[in-house]
């Protein structure tokens, strides 16, 4: 924030106020309002008002007062001021020792007033100062700004003065008071040590505001502004389009990721299975018509059957009765069969070894009806 807008407290003619406006290390201007709004624009800016709208105390509390600060502000100012304190806006400075605190008091009604007047105009002040408060705190000071002397600074006192009253007041003025401005006091006897020429008075409101007491606070607290309703539900499509469209591409990037795992997996097991196959150009292609190839090859299951009764019946298979027969690719048949005698099962096994089968019987098992066992043909 580098702008600048001060009300003066001397009015010209009909307008209200007139206006001194700065930005850093800039210019000072001078107008009227409407003249101030059409150069700063609607962009942020501190706002100075003059001493003569506030009166400034200096005040303890009972320790501990936590959130109950501000009614103890009221509590503790109530003998000090003339106006009724529900009339007034109290501007407080951070604790000291936690029960000491600079205040600010300023007509509640005529502060909204002046702050209405600017948003009319488009100003939107971020910060609100006393011109007074603005004088850096590394001493005593008294700065000659807008015709006026204006005191504070280390010194316990906020205060604006008319050069005609410095004279009479001297004796209460600080003792080590630094004076700077274009011009010095008229005062009989004053020390050039504690004297600077300031052509740029305005240059040190600036610097001192940053730690002078900011008056937006309770009701004057500026708070963000709200969005209109049609807004935040634009806003809300917006946020749910943009998670739905996050979502769907997450989505696509994890199905093509493992798409792209699944087909190296499965060129690596394709080349180590087939290697004399060549060059890979079309796995998917290739893999199909390995498929038809192997099918093509395989006889199927009618077939294997039909060409094991043949050489089953060659292999003196009427000797013995089929009560289960199964099948399993790779591995052959299992038949589970019986004889009437172990000859007659040695026979059979005989033949189909002589057919050019590796026949093999095992649990073999004698009972009343004659003999049992389990037949093995491997592929």
């Amino acid at each position: 924030m580098s702008q600048w807008l001060y009300l003066s407290p001397h009015a010209t003619g009909a307008m209200p106020w007139r206006c001194f406006w700065w930005r850093a290390d800039g210019p000072l201007h001078q107008g009227d309002l409407q003249q101030a709004a059409a150069d700063l624009g609607q962009q942020p800016l501190i706002l100075l008002l003059p001493m003569e709208m506030a009166s400034h105390h200096q005040v303890s509390v009972p320790a501990r007062s936590g959130r109950w600060l501000r009614q103890a502000l009221h509590s503790a100012l109530e003998e000090q001021l003339i106006d009724e304190l529900d009339s007034l806006h109290l501007a407080h400075g951070p604790l000291k020792d936690k029960r000491h605190c600079p205040v600010l008091a300023l007509n509640r009604e005529r502060l909204g007033h002046c702050l209405r007047q600017l948003e009319a105009l488009g100003l939107q002040p971020m910060r609100i100062h006393i011109d007074a408060d603005c004088l850096p705190l590394d001493q005593s000071r008294a700065l000659a700004w807008d015709g006026r002397w204006l005191l504070g600074g280390t010194a316990p006192m906020r205060l604006a003065l008319a050069p005609d009253e410095l004279a009479g007041l001297r004796p209460l003025l600080p003792a080590d008071l630094h004076w700077q401005g274009p011009q010095p006091p008229a005062l009989e006897g004053l020390d050039p040590q504690h004297w600077q020429v300031d052509e740029r008075p305005w240059d040190c409101l600036s610097l001192g505001s940053q730690q002078a007491i900011d008056l937006r606070q309770g009701e004057f607290l500026r708070r963000p502004r709200q969005a209109a309703p049609w807004r935040l539900a634009l806003l809300g499509l917006l946020l749910a389009a943009a998670a739905q469209l996050l979502q769907s591409s997450g989505q696509r990037w994890y199905l093509e990721h493992q798409s792209d795992q699944l087909q190296a997996q499965s060129l690596a097991l394709w080349q180590q299975r087939f290697a004399d196959e060549g060059p890979v150009t079309d796995l998917a292609t290739q893999i199909r018509a390995k498929q038809r190839q192997e099918v093509e090859e395989s006889p199927g299951s009618a077939d294997k059957l039909s060409r094991l009764a043949e050489q089953w019946s060659a292999s003196h298979g009427a000797l013995a009765l089929v009560q289960r027969i199964d099948y399993q690719a790779g591995e052959g048949w299992s038949l589970q069969i019986s004889a009437p005698a172990f000859a007659d099962l040695q026979q059979l096994r005989e033949g189909l070894i002589a057919q050019g089968l590796d026949a093999s019987t095992d649990s073999s098992v004698r009972d009343a009806q004659g003999v049992s066992a389990r037949l093995q043909i491997k592929e």
